[in-house]
């Protein structure tokens, strides 16, 4: 009965892969699969963002899932004290046995708009459109109907569908002073529904999907720093939470405190502990985290989930920038 259970969570995982986007446990280091209200709302001119994840190799075909953004950052308005960004995105997601691979590309542009006359209050709009195209490989996939008298008979529908795409977002960020700032913002992708479907059914549509965020970095003195952060996600009827908290130590003190190490543990509601490190290194930032889990696939997984590594990497481009904002690492 044990296996049964195990056998049949394992199955529901797999449906809810096929049901929901991909999702990252350093959400923080992907801005733009969270937010398009982000796009270029950094220190710096440009900003390089990765992550990889390796999920489920304990007990399947592992889940793989990589992306990358980049975006460019630009003071704009009357009194240049706004700030504009255009940004892409480019993620691949392959799932399991049949190696539903799906592919996605979006264009970004935010606008945040300085509110206060100090230049320290700002709040963001920001817009995606994006294309993306999926396919599944049924050479693995094996049931008992598609055999007749020994002989394979199953027809399957077409293995490649695309569908174009719309998402958008707001965003508030207060940058109090150098060491305490605080970011909140909601998005909603797939604003057009549109139709992801392998066999023409016009009913087979992707679900809107709700993601709120918000994030402080709270100073405690020259070296340390805390990092509350917390992440809600509503697609169709599946919800995820994932909240928890980073303790950094500043390795130098300085204007940027440019070099600094993290630790810290967060909380996938009902499904894992993330243990997480983290290094900041001058322009870039380094992330690990590994997942296990504690749902009940633990049972078969044995509590591993999965690894994810991401990076990010901020810089100026010569003879472009000019005194900006000050925007602190979330």
């Amino acid at each position: 009965m044990l296996k049964i259970i195990s056998v049949i969570g394992l199955l529901m995982q797999s449906f809810l892969v096929f049901a929901q986007d991909i999702h990252f446990s350093q959400f923080y280091s992907s801005p733009l699969q969270i937010n398009p209200a982000k796009t270029g709302f950094i220190t710096g001119d440009y900003r390089l963002a990765g992550s990889y994840r390796n999920q489920w190799s304990s007990i399947t075909v592992p889940y793989i899932t990589a992306m990358g953004s980049g975006e460019l950052s630009f003071v704009s308005g009357n009194r240049k004290k706004d700030v504009l960004g255009i940004g892409v995105m480019l993620f691949n997601d392959k799932a399991g046995d049949s190696r539903f691979s799906t592919t996605y590309i979006g264009l970004t542009s935010a606008f945040n708009k300085s509110i206060d006359k100090f230049n320290k209050q700002f709040l963001g709009a920001g817009i995606m459109g994006g294309y993306c195209l999926s396919n599944i490989n049924y050479d693995q996939l094996r049931w008992d109907e598609q055999y007749e008298g020994g002989t394979f008979t199953e027809v399957f529908p077409f293995g490649v569908n695309d569908y174009y795409d719309l998402s958008a977002g707001v965003e508030y960020n207060n940058l109090i002073d150098k060491s305490t700032n605080f970011t909140a913002g909601v998005a909603v992708y797939h604003l057009l529904k549109p139709n992801q479907t392998f066999d023409n059914n016009p009913d087979s549509r992707v679900f809107r999907k709700l993601v709120f965020n918000a994030g402080a970095n709270l100073g405690m003195g020259n070296r340390f720093s805390a990092y509350p952060k917390i992440m809600f996600s509503k697609q169709g009827p599946y919800n995820e939470i994932v909240l928890g908290y980073l303790q950094r130590y500043s390795l130098n003190y300085n204007y940027l405190n440019d070099y600094g190490f993290y630790l810290g543990a967060m909380m996938r509601w009902n499904d894992a502990f993330i243990f997480i490190t983290k290094f900041d290194l001058n322009k870039f930032s380094l992330g690990v985290s590994y997942d296990f889990n504690f749902s009940r696939l633990a049972v078969v997984s044995k509590s591993r989930g999965g690894t994810e590594i991401s990076i990010m990497y901020t810089n100026h481009i010569p003879g472009l920038h000019k005194k900006k904002i000050f925007c602190p690492r979330f």
